[in-house]
C-alpha cells in the first residue's frame, strides 16, 4: 500500500512539474493557441486539386492486399455430396470461376507492380520529372502544362483510288491541349494503378461437388493467369503513354525555342475584392488560356537550320 501511494505520489508530482500554468492558478487557463500550417505548393494535386497543401492524388498507399489465388480456389458455399448438375451448370460454375481468377490476377498483379514502384520511387522522380518543362503562369503558385506535340518521319499516304500520293519527311501533330496545373505532372499519375478486389461469385454459381470443385479450381487458375497478363499490359501501355507524353512536353519546348510552335495566349483578370456575404476574396486574379498554342506552318517565323527540330 506504501509503494502504490509513493507511485501516486510521484505521478502528480509530475503533473505538476510539466502544468506549471495550471498548478498556479485554480481558475481556467487559456491554452496557447496553435500555429497556421505552413503552405505546400508541392503536396497538392497537379490538376484536380488546386488547394495548397491538398492531398496528392494518386499516392502509394499501404493498400489492402488481394487475396491469393488458393484462397479464390477454396470458395465454397458448403459441400453437399448430390451427384453432379450436368454440364450447364459445369459451364456456369467455369465461367464464374474464371470471371473471378481474372479479377484476382488483375489485383494481385497490380499490387506487386505498385509495391514495385514505390520501391523504385526515388528513381522513377529523376528518370520521368516533369518539373523542367512546365511553364510559370501568374505569380507562380499556377503552372502552364505544355502541349504533347507527337512527330512521325518518312510518312507516305496513298489515294484509295491509287491516283494520288503524299511523301512527307515530318509530320508534327498536336495530341493533347495545355492545361494549367497547381503542380508539375509525376508518373505516378500515368503508373500508379487503383486496384479493385475481386468480387466473389453468388452461391448459385459456386462449386457444390467434387466434380464441380475440379471445374472451379481449373477455372480460377486459367482466369488467374488472363488477369496478370492484363496487368502486364495496362502496366505496358500506361508506361508507353508516360513516356509519348513527357516526349511530346519536351519536343513542343523545342519546337517554341526555335518558332515552330505558338506560345499560348494567357489571359489575367485582377480584381482588388470579389465576392461577398459567405465569401470574401482579396488580391483575387483570375488566370485563363483564351488561345491555344498552334503549330506555325509558316517558315518567315523560323529561325532554324534545315536539319534542326
Amino acid at each position: 500500500m506504501a509503494k502504490s501511494s509513493a507511485i501516486l505520489s510521484c505521478g502528480l508530482l509530475a503533473l505538476a512539474l510539466a502544468t506549471p500554468a495550471l498548478a498556479a492558478s485554480s481558475g481556467p487557463v487559456a491554452l496557447p493557441v496553435p500555429s497556421n500550417p505552413a503552405l505546400s505548393p508541392g503536396a497538392a494535386s497537379p490538376i484536380d486539386t488546386p488547394l495548397t497543401g491538398a492531398a496528392e492524388i494518386p499516392r502509394i498507399s499501404d493498400a489492402t492486399r488481394p487475396p491469393s489465388m488458393e484462397s479464390l480456389m477454396a470458395v465454397r458455399p458448403g459441400y453437399s455430396p448430390r451427384p453432379d448438375t450436368g454440364a450447364d451448370h459445369d459451364d456456369a460454375v467455369r465461367h464464374a470461376a474464371w470471371a473471378y481468377g481474372a479479377q484476382g490476377g488483375l489485383a494481385a498483379r497490380s499490387f506487386a507492380l505498385n509495391d514495385m514502384l514505390g520501391r523504385y520511387e526515388a528513381t522513377l522522380d529523376q528518370t520521368f520529372d516533369f518539373r523542367p518543362l512546365v511553364l510559370p503562369a501568374g505569380s507562380g503558385q499556377t503552372l502552364l502544362r505544355p502541349p504533347v506535340v507527337s512527330e512521325a518521319q518518312m510518312a507516305m499516304a496513298l489515294d484509295p483510288s491509287g491516283q494520288t500520293a503524299r511523301e512527307t519527311r515530318r509530320i508534327f501533330r498536336v495530341t493533347r491541349e495545355a492545361q494549367l496545373v497547381s503542380a508539375p505532372p509525376q508518373w505516378r499519375t500515368w503508373l500508379v494503378r487503383s486496384i479493385t478486389m475481386p468480387e466473389t461469385p453468388p452461391d448459385a454459381v459456386r462449386p457444390r461437388t467434387r466434380h464441380e470443385v475440379e471445374v472451379w479450381r481449373e477455372g480460377v487458375a486459367r482466369g488467374w493467369a488472363a488477369g496478370e497478363r492484363q496487368a502486364v499490359e495496362i502496366f505496358l501501355d500506361d508506361l508507353a503513354r508516360l513516356e509519348r507524353d513527357l516526349i511530346g512536353m519536351a519536343r513542343y519546348r523545342v519546337l517554341l525555342k526555335v518558332g515552330k510552335v505558338e506560345a499560348p495566349e494567357v489571359a489575367f483578370f485582377q480584381r482588388d475584392t470579389d465576392g461577398g456575404k459567405d465569401v470574401l476574396r482579396e488580391d483575387d486574379t483570375e488566370i485563363r488560356i483564351r488561345a491555344q498554342p498552334g503549330l506555325d506552318a509558316n517558315r518567315a517565323h523560323w529561325h532554324v537550320g534545315e536539319d534542326a527540330p
